[in-house]
């Protein structure tokens, strides 16, 4: 298992479209994965648990990922909570 603290970057914090994103980013790799956010475990794969997160820009989350290809997704999902050009 690998882990990363990342501090949120997206503009408008956590909605649909960086959910979906995220979402669609960890289902591409064989690997588990979950954001922890406070006493929150959010899966990945789940859009509704992402936007119900309450997950803001300036926010530092831990990303977990467990799996074959664990750092590659781990680094997947990094890159997209770390762009703060995501828009609404």
């Amino acid at each position: 298992m690998v882990e990363r603290k990342v501090k949120v970057a997206i503009p408008c914090g956590m909605h649909i479209r960086p959910a979906g994103i995220i979402s669609h980013t960890a289902n591409g790799f064989k690997a588990d994965s979950r954001i922890i956010f406070g006493y929150h475990v959010i899966n990945t794969a789940s859009i509704l648990n992402l936007v119900a997160s309450g997950i803001q820009c300036g926010d530092i989350v831990s990303v977990e990922c467990d799996g074959p290809d664990e750092q590659t997704a781990l680094d997947g999902i990094a890159t997209v909570l770390q762009d703060s050009t995501l828009k609404q």
